[in-house]
């Protein structure tokens, strides 16, 4: 505290009584530059140019700006820099630059302006080191009127985290008021900025017979002022599948028969050598489904392609669990598929040597016991018991007038 309440006193002292000569030093402004309405900047005060320990100056801020920050260098000072505040400060030991602040400045309208520095003094162990001053001036012009980022859609492929069959590509995007073109291209990287030369001003582009794969289209807007930021939309081109043609026949006479290398194997509880035959298309693949899905061993495959006649024919050579199966046949050429066949439900039983038998309805869905009958059906039976109380009451009467009428018989 001693120490500095000391240099506060040899500061003003000296500010008081030190000689004006001319001195090389001084404290200059530095920064400013073209900037636009809304824009931020900085403008930094740096006292150099000759070996000092003492310092004082008026920073002023003018022009169509705010100041939305200011902040001193590291020197001990008794008054602050501020907008429009002298600042006096020392620094020991002497040195031959300082950062006296940086000043923080947002553009509020069209216009000029500048940060200067003024009153300037600088002094070493009590002789004049400098007074001049220096000024950053700056210029607000009006931001400029970019558009924004078109938006795109695609009608062929709608969403970018998808994949379409769709060869063809077709794309649209909005257009905003002062839009005078666009600049776009679609090719397969994802950061591409398309060149700032104006393609076209429609809205709208169609590309054709796209190979499979994932493709970038780049757009970006251009109005007066300039270029607007670039939108990237994202095709994903895959494979197409196969398709049912319903016009087709489905899968026929289909048989499921031992083979000649029929094994019956009750110690692990399979069998192979399942004959899987049926008619389908001519030149049409047969693709046989089983359920429960049994594991097909490498290279084996439940497929069968049709003869010239529409037969085929599976042998199941490989062990599979004997039990209960259910069999659909679907036929295949290139892309093409037929309808799916009907199911055919099949029974493997090992016992007797192994025997394969075809289940029906009624074998797969048998008739209910009278008593499982009984207990499933929803009855009324509060209507039951009422009319059995009639029926009570009613006999009951009957019996009362035949025992009077014997007796009055019998009376007379």
């Amino acid at each position: 505290m001693k120490k500095l309440i000391t240099l506060i006193i040899a500061s003003a002292l000296f500010f008081a009584v030190a000689p004006h000569s001319l001195a090389a030093g001084g404290i200059y402004a530095s920064g400013g530059g073209a900037k636009t309405v809304g824009q931020s900047f900085t403008v930094t005060v740096t006292a150099s140019g000759a070996t000092f320990n003492a310092l004082e100056g008026t920073i002023s801020v003018s022009g169509p700006v705010s100041v939305s920050g200011f902040s001193a260098g590291g020197a001990t000072w008794t008054s602050i820099p501020a907008n429009g505040t002298h600042f006096v400060g020392m620094v020991i030991p002497a040195i031959t630059s300082l950062r006296v602040a940086t000043i923080t400045l947002k553009g509020t309208g069209v216009g000029s302006g500048a940060v200067s520095v003024s009153s300037v003094r600088l002094a070493n162990a009590g002789a004049d080191a400098g007074s001049g001053a220096g000024s950053a001036s700056f210029s607000i012009a009006k931001a400029p009127d970019l558009p924004g980022a078109p938006t795109v859609t695609s009608s062929t492929h709608p969403d970018p985290t998808q994949s379409y069959e769709a060869t063809t590509i077709s794309l649209a995007w909005n257009k905003d008021s002062g839009v005078d073109g666009f600049s776009y291209l679609l090719d397969q990287a994802a950061g591409t900025t398309p060149s700032a030369k104006i393609t076209d001003a429609a809205t709208a582009a169609t590309y054709t017979n796209q190979a499979i794969g994932s493709y970038y289209f780049h757009i970006r807007a251009h109005k007066t002022d300039g270029w607007g930021a670039t939108t990237t939309f994202q095709i994903n081109i895959k494979a197409p599948t196969a398709k049912i043609d319903p016009t087709l026949a489905k899968p026929t006479e289909i048989k499921v028969e031992k083979s000649d290398s029929f094994v019956n194997n009750i110690s692990d509880g399979t069998f192979s050598g399942l004959k899987i035959s049926g008619t389908t298309l001519a030149g049409y693949s047969a693709n046989i489904v089983l359920v429960p899905v049994p594991t097909l061993p490498a290279g084996k495959v439940l497929s069968a392609l049709a003869d010239k006649s529409g037969k085929f024919e599976l042998n199941i050579d490989w062990p599979i669990p004997a039990g209960r199966y259910g069999l659909t046949i679907q036929g295949q050429k290139d892309l093409v598929l037929t309808p799916i066949s009907d199911t055919t439900i099949f029974e493997i039983s090992q016992a007797k040597g192994g025997t394969i038998n075809i289940l029906t309805d009624a074998d797969t869905n048998p008739p209910k016991s009278i008593a499982q009958t009984v207990a499933n059906k929803k009855y009324n039976w509060k209507l039951i018991s009422e009319i059995t109380a009639l029926v009570l009451v009613i006999g009951l009467i009957v019996t009362l007038i035949i025992v009077r009428r014997r007796k009055y018989k019998i009376a007379s």
